[in-house]
């Protein structure tokens, strides 16, 4: 939920005490202000979705109106004049120098917060998007830099679809519009009245919680995305655990189907002076998520330090090809571009060659058209959970989707660039 931060500008104590009342029994934040010039500076600290102004200010309203409207362009809050006057043609001046409402003082108080409520409803309409009724980045933005400017801590989780781009393009904006819908309606089911989920990039949303319910959502989101992930594809392409966007002819990366990533720091001001640093230490964390099948979440807690082995550089390559000269061009490359590679020209010495080498990316052929000795290795190799390199696999035989359906990586139809080849490789190594 959403609080909007509202000024009150007046000199009169009790005008402003009692409006603020009347308010904050709206659940929204309330700032009394009793100077124009300090008035001046909040707002462009703060930038308020509302400002109620008092005739008691220093200088006319419609003059303050003039003066509101040229400073705070940037945010556009909605501007409330309250004055003791009720003639018409102070109204009309007031309303045409680019206050929003007017009211008089004796206003009855129920009248008063119904109106409070139709402005902000009006205001914050345009603030959330229509399809998850997520809050839009303006807003996001503001709730972050609240926590940063707040004295409570709390955790921020980052989400994001992974893949959905690619399943835009396969099954259309319809679908597409209809993903999105349902994750925001699996999430707003989810949070609690205090609790906020915005927008920040297109393609990702923030969640802001307190640090009992972080790991509760996480895991409620993830499984219940997993669980509603069959009704967004064709029986084909949820069997086989990924899509085709092209024909066999053409190379493609093999990319598996949507899952959700979710990622969740906890905020404490020793620890952030900003909310781009905020963000940043998300979209750090995230990239841990991003090499699972399934939607996972991770959440960043205390570290415990200690000796840490060198982590060694990816650059192994074993490449399994029977034709020769191909072999020696694949090899002499990767030597060129400062690759270790190793050529296996034999199937039954494949996994010999595997076992000592430990490559980081397998570059495999088909094989026999009838054994089909590529596809069995490619299987065993995806097998083992705890060490799967990438693999590349070319071939003459073109069936992309048994190819990619045995574990590969990427496929390359034969005959093709090795200097694409090399690209690819490099591609891997560094991801």
């Amino acid at each position: 939920m959403y609080a909007a931060t509202i000024f009150i500008i007046s000199k009169r104590k009790e005008l402003s005490i009692k409006y603020k009342k009347l308010i904050e029994a709206l659940n929204q934040e309330v700032y009394v202000i009793p100077s124009l010039s300090e008035a001046l500076l909040k707002i462009q600290e703060t930038e308020p979705e509302l400002l109620i102004v008092s005739d008691t200010i220093e200088e006319g309203l419609p003059d303050f109106c003039v003066k509101m409207r040229a400073l705070t362009c940037n945010i556009r809050p909605v501007i409330i004049a309250i004055s003791k006057s009720s003639d018409i043609d102070d109204k009309l001046k007031i309303l045409e120098s680019g206050a929003d409402d007017f009211m008089d003082e004796s206003i009855a108080p129920k009248e008063f917060q119904a109106r409070i409520k139709a402005h902000l409803r009006r205001y914050l309409e345009n603030s959330f998007n229509p399809i998850t009724f997520f809050a839009l980045k303006n807003l996001s933005v503001k709730m972050l830099k609240k926590l940063i400017s707040g004295k409570k801590n709390a955790s921020v989780m980052l989400g994001k679809i992974a893949n959905i781009n690619t399943y835009r393009e396969i099954y259309g904006e319809i679908a597409y519009q209809k993903v999105l819908q349902t994750l925001g309606a699996i999430v707003n089911s989810t949070l609690g009245a205090q609790d906020f989920a915005g927008h920040f990039f297109d393609d990702e949303f923030i969640i802001i919680t307190n640090e009992q319910k972080v790991e509760k959502i996480a895991s409620f989101l993830t499984f219940a995305f997993d669980n509603v992930l069959s009704r967004f594809y064709n029986k084909r392409d949820y069997e086989n655990n990924f899509t085709l966007l092209s024909s066999d002819i053409k190379e493609e990366e093999r990319e598996g189907l949507m899952r959700l990533e979710i990622c969740a720091t906890e905020y404490k001001k020793e620890k952030f002076n900003s909310y781009e640093q905020i963000i940043n230490e998300l979209f750090g964390l995230i990239k841990l998520c991003k090499n699972t099948e399934k939607s996972c979440y991770i959440i960043d807690r205390p570290k415990l330090y200690g000796e840490v082995k060198e982590k060694r550089i990816k650059n192994r390559v074993l490449i399994m090809e029977e034709d020769e000269p191909l072999s020696l061009l694949l090899e002499t490359l990767c030597s060129l571009n400062s690759l270790d590679a190793r050529v296996c020209t034999e199937y039954e010495n494949f996994f010999r060659e595997y076992e000592n080498f430990m490559p980081d990316v397998v570059i495999i052929d088909y094989g026999d058209k009838s054994t089909k000795e590529g596809l069995e290795i490619s299987r065993k190799i995806k097998q083992n959970k705890n060490y799967a390199p990438k693999i590349i696999f070319s071939s003459s035989l073109h069936n992309k989707e048994e190819i990619l359906t045995a574990g590969a990586d990427f496929y390359i139809p034969k005959p093709y660039e090795a200097d694409d080849m090399i690209k690819r490789i490099k591609k891997f190594l560094t991801t």
